[in-house]
């Protein structure tokens, strides 16, 4: 039984189907080609492990960039970060995040407000008592977003009390920017002169370590079997933390690739470098798209390269953004590139970016099309999920379902003739002609995009813990199953003839999610 397994995923990767060479799979759509059939019951302790990979960082030390495979090898594009023991001391953002810093500039007045009512908080109100204080505290003094947004952050606040470092320090320390200081002394000397409370003077310097942050730009290629290391190409890069979370794309045996500052094309089967080209803006998770010989990216400005030079070809100065991918939307026989950015949705000719139209959306969610049709999951929480349809002359807004936009970086799936969602706290089904929904569960969903493979919605759950198997059927929102997996939260799963690839904190691992053959 073994060994026709073995033959049966041996055929299917000489077939090429096996291919997931870039964001979203090869035709970018979240559907798995192949026709691998899934297994549904797992053991408690979640699917078999095949392998899993050397250490690879990842989050403020790695990115969240999801992988790609092709011809049997796994591509991943990491901005490799590594702290070096140093008398120099760095003050940056990620200092600044784990002095638990919430920017609350948007929030008018909430700042005092919550100080105010830590800071009379009495000792003796603990436990339940505290809990249900909070609560009533954060629903009289926050809308139903905000909550959602800064809740938690809040709460954590309260039951710190006293204790907790005062709003203004961290407001302050985080205004400073990143700075650079010689050796230790120097650095406190700094410290001292800011007039920071005792708590704020400790806590800074408890959390800044004493090494500074280098970076390199990798690209690694690990072998889809066994999980081995290949080759990895390097270069020097910049420290840009979790910000850099681009995808790399396998085109015409060459992989390209965002770091921090470059972008970088090497050769696929060695990792020779091909060229190295500076961005625009850093850093990005937007990720590459390469069509009729050019590499498009949103790098701060969508730009598009030439795909075996390098050479930039043009920058638009419309479509502004970093995380949304661009995709290829075909036209009565001509090819036109949809992006979206940060306020709207654009339609560019691919030959010198000029603006062929653009429409009121835009957010973090890479749009999907399907044929004429275009579905878009927008920062604007009243445009929300909405489906057009396209014409040279624009993009006409046919339905939308307003959602919030908090986490709005997931990408949708058309999936015969239906939308599918999994983001936030949505799981959701509609018609993709008339936006009417079929079905709309609440559940824990995570900020990486789903995909569809063998009839099956699978996405992940619980910050990425579970992986999550539905019907993909508009009928009714009815799981499969749920397995334990122990994933990350931003990075997209994949599958491919039958294997399931995923990124954890400090490695990539492969299961195995293909049904096993019965041998009459």
């Amino acid at each position: 039984m073994h060994q026709i397994c073995i033959c049966l995923i041996a055929g299917a990767l000489s077939a090429g189907a096996a291919e997931w060479n870039q964001w979203r799979g090869p035709n970018r759509n979240g559907l798995v080609p192949d026709q691998v059939r899934l297994d549904t019951q797992f053991p408690e302790a979640g699917p078999k492990e095949i392998w899993r990979s050397e250490p690879i960082p990842s989050n403020d030390d790695g990115g969240h960039g999801s992988l790609v495979i092709s011809g049997n090898r796994i591509y991943m594009g990491i901005v490799w970060h590594k702290n070096i023991p140093s008398e120099k001391r760095e003050l940056n953002e990620l200092v600044v995040r784990r002095m638990g810093f919430r920017n609350l500039s948007q929030h008018k007045g909430l700042a005092d407000k919550m100080e105010e009512a830590r800071l009379a908080l009495s000792s003796r109100l603990r436990g339940a008592k505290l809990e249900e204080w909070a609560d009533a505290w954060l629903e009289e003094h926050l809308d139903p977003k905000q909550q959602e947004a800064i809740g938690g952050w809040i709460k954590d606040r309260f039951k710190k009390g006293k204790s907790a470092v005062p709003y203004g320090d961290l407001e302050k320390i985080s205004k400073a920017g990143d700075l650079l200081f010689e050796n230790d002394k120097i650095f406190k000397a700094w410290i001292e002169k800011q007039g920071f409370s005792k708590l704020a003077r400790e806590q800074l310097i408890k959390v800044v370590p004493s090494s500074i942050r280098e970076a390199k730009d990798v690209v690694i290629c690990i072998d889809g079997t066994n999980g081995k290391t290949l080759w990895r190409s390097e270069t020097p890069g910049h420290p840009t933390g979790r910000k850099s979370s681009s995808t790399p794309c396998v085109a015409n045996g060459k992989v390209y690739a965002a770091g921090s500052t470059h972008a970088h094309c090497v050769d696929a089967k060695t990792g020779k470098p091909v060229w190295s080209v500076k961005l625009p803006s850093k850093p990005t998770a937007s990720s590459f798209l390469v069509a009729d010989g050019r590499a498009f990216i949103m790098a701060g400005r969508l730009v598009a390269l030439n795909a075996e030079t390098g050479r930039e070809i043009w920058q638009s100065e419309d479509a502004r953004g970093g995380n949304s991918s661009p995709m290829i939307w075909e036209h009565k026989g001509h090819q036109f590139i949809i992006i979206s950015a940060g306020r709207e949705v654009f339609c560019l000719n691919p030959s010198d970016g000029s603006v062929v139209w653009s429409v009121a959306g835009g957010g973090d969610s890479t749009p999907v099309i399907y044929g004429d049709w275009l579905v878009s999951y927008s920062r604007d929480a009243k445009i929300g999920l909405a489906g057009y349809k396209l014409s040279l002359a624009g993009a006409e807004m046919i339905w939308n379902l307003a959602l919030d936009a908090r986490r709005s970086q997931s990408t949708p799936i058309i999936y015969q003739k239906h939308v599918y969602l999994a983001g936030g706290e949505n799981q959701l089904c509609l018609e993709l002609a008339t936006g009417k929904v079929q079905w709309r569960e609440k559940r824990q969903s995570t900020i990486s995009s789903p995909l569809i493979a063998d009839g099956k919605f699978i996405l992940m759950e619980k910050k990425g813990s579970d992986l999550v198997m539905l019907e993909a059927t508009p009928e009714a929102h009815r799981e499969i199953t749920k397995t334990r997996v122990k994933a990350m939260w931003c990075p997209s799963p994949v599958v491919s003839n039958g294997r399931l690839y995923l990124r954890r904190e400090n490695h990539v691992v492969c299961f195995n999610l293909a049904l096993r053959q019965v041998v009459p």
